[in-house]
């Protein structure tokens, strides 16, 4: 069975979709219910996707979310590009050579964006990707000049605003997208799927020139919503495996937790092996399996996120006894249990661990957790598959 496809990714839909669909869904309802724009209305629609475009870029690039930036850049450089071309062939700005190019790279360009820079890329990466939307830009300067005649083949059909072309490309990058939203879950995808479909409209309806830029300005305030959304969530949530993180656990065993508690911090034994037998997402499914094995073996246990190969498991109201039995007994069952990839991968995998309770003269929550790591250190230097006290 094709990981992208689990049922509960996507069950996942809504969790990250709910707000660019609640802004996107409020622009149409704004546009199909108003039936007369003022030229008042344009140009206060027209600052504010300035302002929000540019707010984009520069939160989202103190954030570090990088493929938000980039789509940013792309949507103004676009914004730009048509305004331009309108204002140069007024009315048959959608028979020019810039126009009809332009629209059918704008989608591809976001897609780009999204798959490229959705992981942490250095500066080289941006500096390439955006000599690649500027050569695009001289591409269609260059045609412009040369005075290409648009009106025929490709170019003199449309629906919408959109040759037929450019139409197929667009529907295809959003349908790509959708895809990859539902089998991924992630909720930056479902802010690309949902930026992607606004730009869509825009140029569809970029006749409309209050429309081109509502629809424009929606797409803004996706990217910076939305992103903002997933900067919060991130912080305190793994999104792989819906957990909380680390930071959560220092967070929550500073402000929640009883006096009295403990922690076990568990690793998978043998993890680089595995991963570079299996690879990562199949360790992701491991570890998704180890999460509902504890939570059978003891339901009342609290899970974190800690390292790719690690969890940090809290028992409240435990010391370190009494937690070690607990613990013991996951371990135990995890040794026993038989992971099942496919017909052809049966695994029977160990974990070590080490308990450390909570201690008058532990600083804070991390403190515990430190302890943990150094002494389960020294111990899997000569033994696994183990489970140990601090």
């Amino acid at each position: 069975m094709l990981l992208e496809f689990e049922l509960e990714k996507i069950a996942k839909f809504n969790k990250g979709a709910w707000l660019p669909i609640l802004i996107i869904g409020t622009f149409f309802v704004y546009f199909f219910s108003v039936s007369d724009f003022s030229e008042d209305n344009y140009q206060t629609i027209h600052a504010s996707f300035i302002g929000c475009i540019f707010l984009t870029m520069m939160i989202m690039g103190s954030l570090k979310v990088i493929s938000s930036v980039i789509q940013a850049s792309v949507i103004y450089i676009s914004y730009l590009v048509i305004n331009s071309l309108r204002y140069t062939y007024g009315e048959d700005y959608i028979f020019s050579s810039g126009y009809n190019i332009w629209s059918a790279l704008i989608l591809p360009n976001l897609v780009l964006a999204y798959f490229i820079f959705c992981k942490q890329r250095n500066y080289r990466y941006w500096s390439i990707f955006y000599i690649f939307l500027f050569l695009q830009t001289a591409l269609i300067e260059k045609l412009q000049n040369h005075s290409i005649d648009a009106d025929s083949y490709y170019f003199y059909k449309h629906i919408g605003m959109f040759n037929y072309p450019a139409l197929f490309i667009s529907l295809i990058c959003i349908t790509l997208l959708l895809l990859y939203y539902v089998g991924k879950g992630k909720r930056l995808s479902a802010t690309t799927l949902f930026t992607a479909i606004a730009v869509y409209m825009g140029i569809y309806y970029s006749d409309n020139l209050l429309a081109f830029s509502l629809f424009f300005l929606s797409s803004s305030l996706i990217l910076l919503v939305s992103s903002i959304d997933y900067v919060l969530y991130t912080r305190r949530r793994d999104e792989d495996l819906d957990i909380d993180n680390y930071k959560e656990y220092s967070r929550e065993a500073e402000n929640k937790y009883p006096l009295k508690y403990s922690i076990s911090l568990m690793y998978i034994d043998e993890y680089e092996r595995l991963k570079k037998r299996f690879g990562y997402r199949k360790m992701l499914l491991l570890k998704k399996m180890f999460l509902e094995r504890i939570r059978n073996v003891n339901a009342d246990v609290l899970l974190y996120n800690y390292k790719p190969d690690a969890l940090i498991l809290a028992f409240t109201n435990m010391n370190a006894s009494e937690s070690f039995e607990k613990a013991e007994n996951i371990r135990r069952s995890i040794a026993k249990s038989i992971f099942v990839f496919n017909e052809n991968n049966n695994l029977q995998l160990t974990v070590s661990q080490c308990i450390s309770e909570k201690k008058r003269s532990d600083a804070d929550a991390m403190s515990v957790l430190i302890r943990a790591e150094e002494n389960l250190q020294k111990a899997c230097k000569f033994t696994r598959n183990i489970t140990i006290k601090a």
